[in-house]
């Protein structure tokens, strides 16, 4: 079995493979954004933003990631660019600049924007773990992959057990104990059912 464990369901998955989200996410009180363009390196912080994001569609949308431009995009943004696929891809200092611009993040992120001149940093949510799913994926025997996308969700699961039967794909921000696992191997969520 294949299990999957990022915090957005896939929109498609192999037959069998289950959906298991090893963390969950809750808005947190925060400010409206101005309306300038915007800096989105993941999706969830669109899906925590309280205020009206009509007022945003026609800013321009600087992102990462295939999967977040298009969810931009469906959902009416007008001016969508894409910068690569890694937050090292985003160049703030750019010709042209890409500031002022709002970042909108969580509070875990791969790489901290709000040290550059002219980005606006915008918490719209925080993550924590998701017990429940965590409990069920110690409990089942038969895992051949099982795909992690944390660290903090990789740490709760090394915690006093071992996988010996599981081959973990993980992101580059794990580092996992090679020891605990039938083997390991680096991927980007990017490339899969993120």
């Amino acid at each position: 079995m294949k299990i999957y464990t990022q915090i957005n369901q896939p929109s498609s998955m192999p037959e069998g493979a289950k959906w298991l989200p090893c963390l969950k996410t809750s808005t947190v009180p925060h400010r409206k954004a101005w309306k300038q363009s915007l800096l989105i390196t993941h999706y969830d912080p669109i899906k925590h933003y309280e205020y009206d994001i009509v007022e945003l569609l026609d800013e321009k949308v600087y992102c990462i990631g295939g999967r977040t431009y298009d969810r931009l995009v469906d959902l009416g943004f007008t001016k969508v660019k894409m910068l690569g696929s890694y937050a090292d891809d985003i160049k703030i200092q750019s010709t042209p600049a890409l500031t002022p611009c709002t970042w909108l993040h969580g509070d875990k992120f791969a790489r901290d924007f709000s040290k550059y001149t002219g980005v606006t940093a915008i918490q719209t949510y925080q993550s924590s773990l998701y017990d429940a799913s965590l409990l069920v994926i110690r409990s089942l025997r038969k895992i051949s992959s099982l795909y992690v996308y944390s660290s903090r969700v990789l740490e709760a699961l090394e915690i006093n057990q071992t996988y010996p039967q599981t081959k973990l794909f993980h992101t580059e921000s794990c580092k996992p104990n090679a020891e605990k696992w039938l083997e390991t191997e680096s991927f980007y969520p990017g490339n899969e059912l993120d």
